[in-house]
C-alpha cells in the first residue's frame, strides 16, 4: 500500500510541535537555573560566601592560565570522594590496558562541599597514581556521566557529558550541559560542540552501543524541586551528532530516575533501579528507590528502538539505591555494590539500611541475577557437614544457585563487616571470626553508597562512596580503595584502608536533637539472654530458659564495652536483618532455622525444634534423649549467633517507643547538607 501523504504531513507536523516544545521547554529550564543561581547568591552572600558565578569564573580564569598540561606522580593515594567516574581504559594499546581513570567527584567534611576536576590515572601493575592537568579540561563536578569510546580521540578517547557543581556551603547549584574527549594517548581533554542536545543534568548514565552512546534520565536541582527526567538521547560518535529518541507508549517505558545502573549488552543495554522523589502538595518529597529491571533493544535503524521490561529471575539485590554496577566485559556481565534503603517508620521517622553486598546480572537471555559471595575457609571436624556449593573458577554464573533452599545466615563480625553466607549450622562448622583473622569475611568492604566501581579484566576496583554513622550522625567521604578477584571470589584486598579515624569532620556532632546521655541511656536498655546449662536433656534446658537472663547492669556493661565502631557496625547489622526477616520469598529451611526478632531462645526452640532433631539426627544418628539434646544444641548456636542482633532490634524498638522525639530526628541534618533520605546525596 502507498504511503499516505496526509499521514506523513501530520506526523512531520506533530515532530515539529513537539521540538518547539522541547525548546520551550529547555528555555524555562535555563531560567530557572538562572533564578535558583540569583537566589543561591543572596543566601551565600548573606553569609559571606563568594556566589556562584564567581566560583565559576574564578575557576576558569586559573584553569586557563595553564599552558602546558602538566603530569604529577602522586606520592599517595586520591582524596576521599564520591559521586566520580572510575572507568577502564578504552585504548586497544597494550601498554593502556592495565590503566584505570579516576574523574571529577566530590568531598563533604560535615560543612562544605568540594568538587575535583582532577584526571587520574591508575595503574594497576605498578600501583601507581598519575595526574593529568592541562588548562583545557572540564570545570569541576560530580555526578557526570562517562563512557569509553576506543574508536574516538587518539588512542581511544573517554566521553563525558554533564554533571552538577554547587557552592561551598551547597546554597546554589548548576547542573553542566557540555560535553568532553579525553584522550588517553595525549592525555588532553577537547569540548565537544553540543548544540540540539540534552539539557543540563546530574545523575544520568551512558553506555556505548557499536558507534552509538546512549543517554537517559537523571536529574535537575533548580532549588526548589529536583525534576526527574526520562528522555533518551542518542549521540553518533561517527557524526558527532545528538538525536533524541521519542517512544509512543510512556507505559512501555522506564519512569524519571537518577543514579540507575546502565551497562552495555549485546541486544542494546540493561537499566536497573535508581531513585526519584514523588510530589504531591500538601506534603514532604518522598524519596522512592527503584528494582525494575530493563532491556533497551537497541537497532542502527533508530525508529526501532524500544524498551522491554525484565522479569526478576535469580537471586537479585534487595530493593535499595545508591548501589554502583560496573560492566564485566570479559564475562559479559554487570556486578553490582552496595546501596542504601530508606524506610520510613511513619510521617516523621525514617530508618537507613546500608549494604556491602555483592551481586552480578547477566543480561543473556531473559537475564538472571546472581550472589556473589566469598568462599568460605575451609574447616576440619569429622562432623562437618559441607552444604556450600563448589565454585569452579570458570563458572562464576551459578555462584549461588543453591543459595536459594540452604537459606542464608547473618553473621555479625563485631570488629567491622556484615557477610552473607550458605551454610547449615554445625557445631564444628561456625567459625568464630573474631578469632580467625584469616577469614575472608573480616576483609569486607564497609557498608557504603554512591562508590566507584571497575573491572579491569577480571578484578573488580571499589573506590570511595559515603559511609554514615547514626550515633552521632555523620556523612564520611570515603577513600579506600578496594580490589577483588572475581573468578576466584577468595577475599577482598584493601590497597587502601577506611581511614575513618583519619577523616576530618566539621559538622557538629548533635545534630540529631539526641542528648548523649539520653543515648546511652536507651542503647543501655533491651535484649534477652536466654542461656542455660547445656549439660540438661532438653527438658530440663527449657525450664531453665527464662531464669537465664542477664540483669540490666549487665547488658549495660557489655553494650558500653563495645566501641563506637562495633556500635555503628550491629546497629546497621540489626537494620539489615530486620529487612531480611520480612523477606517472605526466603526458603522455607532459612525461615523456620533463623531465629525472628521478638524472639528469645524458648520461643525459638519451640517453633523449630523438629527442624533441629532432624539435623542433629542426619550428623549422628542419635535417638532419644540423646537427639534432643544435640538438637538443641544446635539450636542454641545459632540463636547465639544471631543474639546480639536480636538484643539490638529490641533497643531499637524501645528507643522508638520511649523516645518518639529522638526517632523523628533521624531525619538529621549536618551543615548545609542533609544526612539521611532527604539529603543531597539520595539524588
Amino acid at each position: 500500500m502507498a504511503p499516505n501523504k496526509n499521514s506523513a504531513s501530520k506526523s512531520a507536523s506533530k515532530a515539529a510541535k513537539k521540538s518547539k516544545q522541547a525548546e520551550k521547554a529547555a528555555k524555562k529550564e535555563a531560567q530557572a537555573i538562572k533564578a535558583s543561581t540569583s537566589k543561591g547568591k543572596t543566601r551565600g552572600n548573606a553569609d559571606d560566601e563568594e556566589d556562584l558565578d564567581a566560583i565559576l569564573d574564578r575557576i576558569q580564569r586559573e584553569q586557563e592560565a595553564m599552558t602546558l598540561t602538566s603530569v604529577i606522580t602522586l606520592e599517595t593515594f586520591p582524596l576521599p570522594r564520591t559521586n566520580a567516574l572510575l572507568l577502564p581504559s578504552p585504548s586497544i594499546m597494550p601498554s593502556e590496558s592495565n590503566h584505570l581513570y579516576l574523574l571529577f567527584g566530590e568531598y563533604f567534611d560535615g560543612s562544605r562541599v568540594t568538587f575535583y576536576n582532577s584526571t587520574l590515572r591508575y595503574d594497576v601493575i605498578k600501583n601507581e597514581w598519575k595526574e593529568y592537568k592541562s588548562g583545557n579540561a572540564p570545570a569541576p563536578r560530580s555526578s557526570a556521566a562517562g563512557v569509553c569510546v576506543p574508536g574516538m580521540g587518539e588512542g581511544g578517547g573517554i566521553l563525558i557529558f554533564g554533571g552538577e557543581y554547587a557552592s561551598p556551603t551547597q546554597t546554589s547549584f548548576h547542573h553542566y550541559k557540555d560535553m568532553w574527549l579525553f584522550s588517553t594517548k595525549s592525555h588532553t581533554w577537547d569540548k565537544i560542540d553540543n548544540k540540539k542536545g540534552p539539557s543540563g543534568r546530574s545523575g544520568h548514565r551512558m553506555v556505548l552501543w557499536k558507534h552509538y552512546v546512549v543517554l537517559f534520565g537523571g536529574f535537575i536541582d533548580v532549588g526548589i524541586k529536583t525534576n526527574y527526567l526520562s528522555d533518551l538521547w542518542i549521540f553518533d560518535t561517527e557524526e558527532f551528532r545528538w538525536k533524541q529518541i521519542e517512544y509512543m507508549d510512556k507505559d512501555r517505558a522506564p519512569g524519571p530516575r537518577s543514579g540507575f545502573s546502565f551497562i552495555p549488552c549485546s541486544e542494546g543495554a540493561i537499566l536497573h533501579g535508581g531513585y526519584r522523589k514523588d510530589y504531591v502538595k500538601g506534603t514532604s518529597p518522598k524519596g522512592v528507590p527503584l528494582d525494575d529491571t530493563w532491556l533497551l533493544r537497541m537497532d542502527t535503524d533508530l525508529t526501532r528502538l524500544k524498551w522491554e521490561k525484565r522479569k526478576r529471575v535469580g537471586y537479585h539485590p534487595s530493593l535499595r539505591s545508591g548501589c554502583s554496577m560496573a560492566y564485566w566485559a570479559s564475562k559479559g556481565m554487570g556486578v553490582l555494590f552496595g546501596g542504601v534503603l530508606d524506610e520510613e517508620r511513619d510521617e516523621e521517622s525514617m530508618e537507613s539500611i546500608f549494604y556491602n553486598d555483592l551481586y552480578a546480572y547477566n543480561p543473556a537471555g531473559n537475564g538472571r541475577w546472581m550472589s556473589l559471595n566469598l568462599k568460605k575457609k575451609k574447616a576440619g571436624g569429622k562432623r562437618r557437614k559441607k552444604v556450600e556449593q563448589v565454585v569452579a573458577e570458570d563458572d562464576v554464573m551459578d555462584i549461588d544457585e543453591d543459595r536459594l533452599e540452604c537459606g542464608k545466615e547473618v553473621v555479625q563480625d563485631m570488629g567491622d563487616r556484615l557477610s552473607f553466607t550458605q551454610a547449615q549450622t554445625t557445631e564444628e562448622d561456625e567459625l568464630d571470626l573474631e578469632d580467625d583473622a584469616d577469614s575472608p569475611a573480616k576483609t569486607t568492604p564497609l557498608t557504603r553508597y554512591n562508590a566507584m566501581l571497575a573491572v579491569v579484566k577480571n578484578t573488580l576496583y571499589i573506590y570511595g562512596g559515603i559511609f554514615e554513622t547514626s550515633q552521632p550522625a555523620r556523612e564520611y567521604t570515603l577513600d579506600d580503595f578496594i580490589t577483588l578477584n572475581l573468578e576466584k571470589l577468595d577475599y577482598y584486598v584493601h590497597l587502601r584502608g577506611t581511614g575513618l579515624d583519619e577523616l576530618e569532620w566539621k559538622g557538629s556532632d548533635d545534630e540529631d536533637g539526641i542528648d548523649s546521655d539520653s543515648e546511652d541511656n536507651n542503647e543501655d536498655e533491651g535484649g534477652r539472654n536466654d542461656e542455660d546449662d547445656d549439660d540438661d536433656d532438653d527438658g530440663a534446658e527449657m525450664e531453665g530458659l527464662d531464669e537465664g537472663d542477664d540483669d540490666e547492669e549487665t547488658k549495660k556493661k557489655r553494650h558500653a564495652a563495645l566501641t563506637q565502631t562495633e556500635k555503628d557496625t550491629l546497629r546497621q547489622s540489626a537494620k539489615a536483618f530486620m529487612g531480611i526477616s520480612k523477606d517472605t520469598t526466603r526458603s522455607q529451611t532459612d525461615i523456620i532455622s533463623t531465629p525472628l526478632p521478638g524472639e528469645n531462645l524458648r520461643l525459638f526452640y519451640e517453633r523449630s525444634r523438629e527442624y533441629w532433631a532432624a539435623t542433629a539426627h542426619s550428623q549422628t544418628r542419635s535417638r532419644g534423649k540423646d537427639l534432643r539434646r544435640e538438637g538443641f544444641h544446635l539450636c542454641k548456636e545459632k540463636y547465639d549467633i544471631y543474639k546480639p542482633i536480636l538484643e539490638e532490634i529490641e533497643r531499637i524498638q524501645e528507643e522508638a517507643e520511649l523516645d518518639a522525639a529522638a526517632a523523628a530526628a533521624s531525619k538529621r541534618t549536618t551543615g548545609m547538607g542533609t544526612v539521611g533520605e532527604g539529603g543531597r546525596n539520595r539524588r
